[in-house]
């Protein structure tokens, strides 16, 4: 009964460890889905950087654009650069979601993050594999119920 109940523990651990491994590899593969969207779908426009904002990136552009429908929208880019209020940048949106909005400089430099986001979770879905292993085949890691 004891090593049934450890077993049975084990599994639990195991595919705990694999289910938070395949939610963030998820995450990170959502994330890249509407910004390839956005890319190849979405609707260009000009916005005008109303202010620039000191965010853990550096400083980045806060746009204001108008839709093909005459509402007004705003989006805060992502990557830091030399941006000045006044100036104008190329705006990707999506017209049934406006909070799907990116400054299309951010979108070209899209591939590199995403690289490093999708290295990362690998990364971390690998490690989360063999603790699963681990926790399932090695003979130290043992509960003890009393």
């Amino acid at each position: 009964m004891k090593k049934t109940i450890n077993l049975s523990i084990r599994v639990i651990i195991a595919l705990i460890y694999l289910y938070g491994g395949f939610v963030f590899f998820m995450l990170n593969y959502k994330d890249h889905k509407k910004v390839e969207t956005l890319k190849a779908s979405g609707v260009q426009t000009t916005a005008i950087v109303k202010e620039v904002r000191n965010t853990g990136d550096g400083p980045c552009p806060y746009a204001e654009f108008t839709t093909v429908t005459n509402e007004k929208a705003t989006v805060l880019g992502e990557t830091s650069g030399t941006y000045h209020v006044g100036d104008e940048v190329t705006v990707k949106y999506n017209p049934q979601n406006l909070e799907e909005a990116a400054i299309e400089s951010d979108l070209n430099n899209y591939h590199f993050q995403f690289s490093k986001s999708v290295f990362g979770s690998a990364v971390f879905c690998a490690i989360c594999f063999l603790v699963a292993l681990f926790t399932l085949f090695s003979k130290r890691f043992r509960f003890q119920l009393r």
